[in-house]
């Protein structure tokens, strides 16, 4: 049989915000909607409890004065109705019909003593407790109360959500909460003590693992990190409410054996630590495809598959890729569509960049090895729209002028009207003379998207006779194509035959392309 406690003074204790690893607000609006489902769950398990608080004759008495104290407010009415339920519980021989009973009695003492801010403590000795006359021996009231607590679970399985009312009360909330506070100021012993406290207040939470492996991370204990994480990970598993977090706590599990396995001095397990991190990169990913993340998580899963030259775990990567394209964005497919084609896959190559460019037309890399991969396959009328939006992307770059020539001869060679033939004909020397004629070759040489915004850096070969400087003109597109921000560098003098190079950096989010003004 349950009591009923005062709200204020016992609830079930809501999910810390984990400081390393926050949240969303999307996550902390379902962990209190998950708390209140939890709150439901514990009245009904409690309703079926087997553990009667009503007998013998004292423990009612007891139980009364354990209610009266957590309704009561905190200090001195709280703290009498402690001490006096406390004295009715110290004969055990009248309560060897209901151990269970006696235990959880006290087990709601010791917590309900720690709720006590008015007189905050940790230990008490057994002549505070009103338990006896010693007044030497500490009584660690977290510990005691968890050790009481387990006798009456194991005896009593199905009060488990009655008992978690009691574990993940206030007391516990606030030490984890403490916890947390201090390992952000980086007072490491602080936190560590708090951390331990909740533990043995409950340890079935995900936000306590976690909270001792940030603690193990900043003492640079990465074994420690790691087991406490999965352990964090394998509990946040359970509870829809937190997906982002144990996203997160995957991710950082995942760095953590990626970054041990490349100080291992054994090959084998390094591979073996690789694989581990990798297929955690690859859940996150799959399971997010379209977090502004995902596409960093499976470009960490291929370049560990590629290093370790892991054929299974290519193919775990690339296969739902290639099976269904569409809830990926179109940087993961773009860097499908690369690994691909470094490994020769040209089909495969071909089918991701088709994917990505369905999603983003103005992705200039897939343009350019798209129309090369269809060259070479002699799929030129594929290649020629894309060739075409290639030199609108990219104008100041003479390779796409020769890649354009390269797509029209064989179709002019191929034409047998000849008219349309003489005409593709002159459009080829047109090309040709273009290409020559270009006293400049800008060569974009990195565009790294961002959360908050885009950097693109390359440079400018000055082909003509004399020094000149070039203003570059951009202007950063959405995946639809649309101008989200537009920008301006000029460069420094280039002498001839000489390249400069520039950069610009783009601030605004959303940015999944760019395009150039030809250079005068």
């Amino acid at each position: 049989m349950s009591i009923t406690l005062r709200r204020s003074a016992l609830t079930a204790a809501a999910f810390v915000v984990v400081a390393l690893i926050p949240s969303s607000a999307h996550a902390q609006e379902r962990s209190q909607e998950r708390s209140q489902e939890r709150s439901q769950e514990r009245s009904q398990d409690a309703m079926s409890c087997s553990v009667d608080l009503f007998k013998p004759s004292q423990l009612a008495q007891a139980t009364i004065l354990i209610q009266r104290a957590a309704e009561a407010p905190e200090g001195a009415p709280a703290a009498a109705s402690l001490r006096d339920a406390m004295r009715l519980l110290q004969d055990d021989r009248r309560f060897a019909s209901n151990t269970s009973g006696l235990s959880f009695a006290r087990a709601q003492i010791y917590i309900l003593w720690l709720h006590q801010e008015a007189e905050p403590r940790e230990k008490m000795t057994a002549y505070e407790l009103n338990a006896g006359r010693d007044r030497n021996t500490q009584i660690d009231l977290a510990a005691a109360a968890d050790s009481l607590l387990t006798v009456v679970e194991t005896a009593a399985p199905e009060c488990a959500g009655d008992i978690d009312r009691w574990r993940q009360s206030k007391p516990w909330s606030d030490r984890i909460g403490s916890a947390y506070t201090f390992l952000e100021s980086n007072q490491l012993d602080s936190a560590d003590f708090y951390a331990q406290k909740a533990y043995q207040l409950d340890r079935r939470s995900p936000f306590i693992y976690n909270a001792f492996a940030q603690i193990a991370a900043r003492r640079g204990d990465g074994a420690t990190l790691r087991t406490n994480l999965e352990k964090a990970i394998a509990l946040a598993d359970r509870d829809t409410a937190l997906v982002e977090t144990t996203r997160q706590l995957r991710t950082q599990y995942a760095s953590s054996v990626q970054e041990a396995a490349m100080s291992s001095a054994d090959p084998a397990e390094r591979n073996r630590m690789l694989g581990v991190a990798a297929r955690t990169f690859l859940r996150i990913g799959q399971e997010a495809p379209d977090d502004p993340n995902g596409p960093a998580f499976i470009s960490e899963a291929l370049d560990i598959a590629m290093l370790t030259q892991d054929t299974t775990l290519l193919r775990a990567v690339l296969g739902p890729m290639l099976e269904d394209p569409t809830p990926y964005q179109d940087l993961a497919l773009l860097i499908g569509a690369e690994t691909s084609r470094m490994l020769s896959r040209t089909e495969d190559a071909m089918n991701l960049y088709r994917a990505a460019l369905r999603k983003n037309p103005n992705i200039r890399d897939a343009n350019y090895f798209l129309s090369f991969l269809l060259i070479e396959a002699k799929m030129y009328v594929e290649a020629l729209p894309l060739v075409d939006k290639l030199m609108e992307l990219d104008p100041s770059n003479p390779d796409n002028l020769m890649m354009k020539s390269l797509v029209k001869r064989p179709i002019a060679e191929a034409e047998r009207d000849v008219t349309k033939r003489a005409a593709l004909i002159r459009e080829i020397e047109a090309l040709t003379r273009q290409e020559a004629a270009m006293t400049q070759q800008l060569r974009i040489t990195r565009f790294e998207r961002r959360a908050d915004g885009a950097l693109l850096a390359g440079e400018i070969e000055n082909r003509a006779r004399a020094a000149k400087t070039y203003t570059v003109n951009v202007e950063f597109l959405d995946t639809e194509g649309n101008v989200v921000e537009s920008m301006s560098v000029t460069t420094a003098s280039a002498a001839p035959s000489a390249s400069v190079p520039f950069e610009l950096r783009a601030t605004r989010p959303g940015i999944a392309a760019y395009r150039y003004a030809p250079l005068p």
